[in-house]
This record gives structure tokens, sequence and C-alpha cells, in this order.
């Protein structure tokens, strides 16, 4: 049954990343146009809200701890309102201990073997074999994932959860965030699939006055979602670099050999195989569309929505 599970789990990785391919070929047809100037400086304020308790250069351990503290500190007062009942408080202590649990095993290291986030939407923030690690936590209205670079921080990338786009296109949303950030730069990039050209508005950028970048990416062609990425200007360029230089040197045929022939992750690919032969799935970040998902991350700032067990 496992050697059925692990084919019938490579089979459809290899469906997935075959049409991920495609979708990358038809974009590197795609030219972005050049800014004309630098980006616009965001306000000040609206980044400090956005990067709340986390600071460049800290560590994944580091991280952690501050995640920890946000879940204890939503968990303090129903703690303490359930101390007469000892059932009910061992319940919430329990609970608080099992949403600390997760950012712990939602780790992964890029270490230069091809997995299923090579195909999900943090498919183009992803170096291997450079020290590049990632966390990744659901928060109350997104998912905020946190990019390491031999295990300092350098960039959160947070997918809005589809609710808050209120069914706005890409230009109206973000219409919407410069209304909170100031004026944004328009990046456009030219593109030509099935011989209909089009300029097509690819991500809204800004800068700050410390060295930071902002960008709000379109990903909805795929998932659906539009993403908001806050990152240390210099280390993202230097990736950035390293990006297009291991996508000039990859041969042909390495997506879908390597990614299929390599390392698949660290998390388990089979655990959901059942599920996914009786079209019951059960999905991880990361392993779907947008449009079959319900992708979640908390308002900038804010501390992760508690789950599991509610005080009455």
């Amino acid at each position: 049954m496992k050697k059925l599970g692990v084919s019938l789990v490579a089979a459809l990785f290899v469906l997935a990343s075959a049409q991920h391919a495609m979708a990358a070929k038809a974009a590197k047809k795609a030219k972005e146009e050049k800014p004309r100037g630098p980006a616009p400086v965001a306000k000040a304020d609206a980044i400090t809200e956005i990067r709340g308790d986390f600071k460049w250069g800290m560590t994944m351990q580091q991280v952690i701890d501050k995640i920890d503290a946000r879940i204890e500190a939503a968990y303090k007062d129903r703690i303490a309102r359930t101390a007469a009942d000892p059932n009910r408080n061992d319940k919430l202590r329990k609970a608080m201990r099992d949403e600390k649990a997760v950012a712990k095993r939602n780790t992964i290291k890029f270490d230069g073997q091809k997995g299923p986030w090579d195909v999900s939407i943090i498919d183009q923030e992803i170096v291997q074999g450079q020290g590049l690690s990632m966390l990744y936590i659901k928060e109350s209205k997104s998912t905020r994932y946190f990019f390491f670079s031999n295990d300092s921080l350098f960039k959160m990338f947070i997918a809005f959860d589809k609710e808050i786009l209120e069914g706005k296109n890409f230009k109206d949303f973000g219409a919407a965030m410069q209304t909170k950030f100031g004026k944004a730069q328009e990046v456009y990039v030219n593109q030509s699939y099935l011989g209909v050209k089009e300029k097509k508005l690819d991500h809204l950028l800004w800068r700050s006055t410390t060295g930071d970048g902002l960008k709000l990416v379109d990903r909805s062609e795929f998932y659906d979602v539009f993403c908001l990425v806050l990152y240390d200007a210099s280390i993202e360029q230097r990736m950035g670099a390293l990006r297009k230089e291991a996508e000039a040197n990859r041969p042909k045929g390495d997506m879908l050999d390597n990614v299929v022939g390599g390392k698949q992750s660290d998390r388990d690919e089979n655990d959901n195989v059942i599920d996914r032969i009786t079209g019951k799935e059960v999905f991880k970040p990361g392993d779907r569309r947008a449009a079959q998902q319900n992708i979640t991350v908390p308002a900038p700032g804010a501390p992760p929505a508690s789950r599991g067990v509610e005080d009455k």
C-alpha cells in the first residue's frame, strides 16, 4: 500500500509540476518594463504595522518565540477565567500548547532538493541550496511566510484571505492598499500568450527610508489571492540574482525530473493519500490553488486567532 501511495503521490506531483512548468514557460515570455526612477517611500507607520514584533536579523527560534508569546497572550485571559474549572482550564492549556507546537512543525529548509514548495504560491521566492529556510503560520486573515538567509530573517510574505479581497481585481485592491501605504509605483509586464499580446499590471512597489522594500503582487491567475511582501532590499536583491542565475542554468526537464526524483520535502506526502484517492482532499499551505482553498493570514500586527477550544 505504501508503494502504491508513493507512486500515486509522485504521479499527482508530476501533473501539478507539468501544469506549473507550462505556466512558467508562458511567464518567461513576459518582459518587465523598466521602472522610471525609484519607487515612492511608503508611510513609515504602515510598514511598522506590517512588520509587527518581527525584526530583520532574527533567528528562526527568535521568531518562534515571538509567535509563542502572541499565542500565550491570546489565551491568557481565558485561562484565568477558567481557573475554578480545572477540566476546562486543562483543555485550554492543551489547546495553547498544541497551537504553539504548530509553528515548530511548519519549518522548511531549501537545501537544494526540489519539492512541492517549488510549485506553490511562494515558488517565486525560493532559491535552493543557498542557505534559505522558511517558517509559516496561519493568522486570522492571512498566512504569513517568514524567510531566512542563513537563519537570519529578511523577508515576510503575506498571502491574504480571499474574504479580504471582497471581489476586487488587482488594480482595485492595489488602489485600496495605496490609501494605507501611500502612492506606489506600478510595474507592468509585456507578455504574449497564444499570439495575444497584452500589457499587464504585475505588482505595486514601495520603498522605505531604512532600506526596506514593499510590494503587492498578483497571484490571482493560479491562486486567486494577492500577496504583500516586506523585505530587506539588499538581501532580496542578492537572492533575486541567485534565483535568476539558477533559472538560467537549469537544464531542460529539470523542473519535472528533479522535483519527482528528488526529496519531496520535510512533509509526509502520503499522509492524505487515501483522501486524495477518495476525492476528499485535505491540503496544507502551498498544496493547491487558491480557487480551491481559503488562505488566511492575520491583520498586520494582530495576534493570531485562537483555534480549537473556545470560551463559553
